[in-house]
């Protein structure tokens, strides 16, 4: 749906259209929906004397106030036009602020972002956005928006996408520059918004924070379908998780670092790091995994529904037959935060917890296996035959339309064979292809997804294509060519029972469909012709005359 100017009119002149436009900026912010807590900026200061820090002098965090010191600091620019204010935010987050103070005698001076300086501070940047973009706001609204949807960024480009707001791509996760001056294309693409459809500051905050949501379908109900994975995440790791966790109802809900492959309904097992080193707690996803670019972990999952378990000591984990064959379990649950868990591990999980006294009936069933269609897969070419072939004659190809085992020279002598291949162009040395499919018949963990991405993106590479998928028992992994090339950070993952679903089939069709596909060999033509100049059409040279 577009901007429609007559629903519009009729929220603005509505009571609660007019209460929400006059609503300050503390006002939407206390209206945002809270997952968690929202903990207030720790910065950084040090002693300095005659411009120099002290060697060995006093230096730590504390809590201030970040949106109001953003804000005094912004009015003392000028900010005439868009280009001024985006330079006021650009030079902030390359260059740092700095507030002198004095306390007890002694100099000191608070020091935010200044990545140039320090890349950690790129992510006091992208990490408080919502305190800084109010700040700015505070002192130049005409030129810069409030931004509310840290940890909702899924939410802000739903809002995005169904009225038309442009946003390039996200950067990605070790992008800190990029991620931090997102804000400055987010901030621009807003503007430009407001501009076209006549919009105030004021009307647009309102349109944000509580027309667009109202007109949209961003929460789901409460009805979760039932799991299709277990997954691993760890709280506790230098913050405050260890209280929220232990003050949790079971109408809590909270975001976590997870999976992108994390689907509505699946469960999590929350774990607390060292020095608890137990298993808290029982969860469900409320959505299917995303990125943020303002969220330090970069994958997101918002999490609900806990269900408190007599706590799993890691001793158990470790001693027991099945758990501790697992290489997360053996690495410690080093870095092991959005790690999948086995159907037969969750009962493993289930038995100890039956051991000591806690009823497992009280958590949710473990997933059941679902076959696309029905079929029983046994090997990988189960997989080419009974899921991606049946998905490509509805994606809108015919057997014609794609080469299988598509013979491509990667070196001296050397040919590899990209399982499927759509848009080829099969002459030699010319090999191309628009989107390569490599195929696996199971992908069960992040090393195996890694492991077939290198050999996917080989491929594509080498075919110059701007569409790679992977396709294994359990769904389907996508990934675009982005301006940094395919980044195993950025994809599209959909389960096989997703893609029944004629909704989640069009949004697929539309990187990797007939119609996406032809549209791109078509571009390649037609650039093919334009760089192919003819003869006839050559200057006349000394060296054309001798020919």
């Amino acid at each position: 749906m577009k901007f429609n100017r007559f629903l519009w009119n009729l929220y603005r002149d509505s009571k609660e259209g007019r209460i929400a436009i006059e609503r300050d900026v503390s006002g939407h912010l206390a209206a945002v929906p809270k997952f968690g807590q929202t903990p207030s900026f720790q910065m950084f200061f040090y002693e300095e004397s005659g411009g120099e820090a002290v060697e060995n002098g006093i230096s730590g965090v504390e809590e201030v106030d970040l949106r109001g010191m953003i804000g005094a600091y912004a009015a003392e620019h000028t900010v005439a036009t868009l280009d001024d204010a985006e330079q006021l935010f650009t030079e902030m987050a390359d260059d740092g602020v700095e507030w002198p103070f004095t306390a007890k005698g002694k100099s000191f001076v608070r020091v935010f972002a200044g990545g140039q300086i320090d890349p950690a501070g790129y992510g006091d940047v992208f990490g408080s956005i919502d305190h800084i973009s109010a700040g700015l706001h505070d002192a130049h609204p005409e030129f810069f928006v409030p931004y509310f949807f840290a940890r909702r960024f899924d939410e802000f480009c739903k809002i995005c996408e169904c009225f038309d707001i442009l946003l390039p791509e996200i950067p990605g996760k070790l992008q800190k520059r990029e991620r931090a001056l997102y804000y400055v294309a987010i901030n621009r693409a807003l503007y430009e918004f407001r501009k076209h459809y006549r919009l105030s500051p004021k009307e647009l905050n309102a349109f944000l924070y509580d027309f667009a949501p109202k007109n949209l379908t961003l929460h789901a109900d409460n009805q979760l379908p039932l799991p299709s994975r277990v997954w691993f995440v760890i709280g506790g790791v230098g913050n405050n998780d260890f209280e929220y966790l232990d003050a949790t109802s079971e109408k809590s809900v909270s975001y976590w670092q997870g999976s992108l492959e994390t689907r509505r309904g699946d469960i999590i097992l929350m774990w607390c790091a060292s020095p608890r080193s137990y298993l808290h707690s029982i969860w469900r996803a409320l959505d299917n995994g995303f990125n943020d670019p303002f969220f330090y972990y970069y994958s997101v999952i918002r999490v609900g529904h806990p269900i408190r378990i007599t706590p799993i000591p890691f001793k158990e984990f470790l001693n027991h037959p099945v758990l501790g064959q697992k290489s997360a379990v053996r690495a410690h649950f080093q870095g092991a935060s959005g790690t999948p868990f086995s159907t037969e591990e969750y009962a493993a999980i289930c038995d100890l917890l039956s051991s000591l006294g806690f009823d497992p009936s009280l958590l949710p069933p473990a997933p059941a296996r679902e076959e696309f269609y029905e079929v029983t897969l046994e090997n990988e070419r189960d997989v080419e035959q009974m899921l991606v072939e049946p998905l490509l004659k509805r994606l809108g190809f015919e057997e014609h339309d794609w080469f299988r085992q598509f013979s491509v020279r990667m070196g001296r002598g050397e040919r590899n064979f990209p399982d499927y291949v759509l848009g080829g162009d099969p002459r030699p040395g010319e090999e191309k292809a628009v989107a390569v499919i490599e195929c696996k018949f199971d992908i069960p963990a992040k090393k195996d997804l890694r492991e077939a991405f290198i050999q996917a993106k080989s491929y594509a590479l080498r075919l110059q294509s701007e569409v790679m998928a992977i396709a294994a028992r359990r769904g389907l992994w996508v990934f675009r060519r982005r301006d940094d090339g395919f980044s195993l950070d950025h994809f599209t993952f959909k389960t096989w029972k997703e893609l029944s679903h004629p909704d989640v089939l069009h949004e697929v069709s539309l990187t990797l469909g007939k119609r996406a596909i032809d549209t791109w060999m078509a571009k390649r033509h037609n650039f093919r012709k334009k760089t192919t100049r003819n003869p006839s059409q050559m200057p006349v040279t000394q060296a054309t005359l001798k020919g």
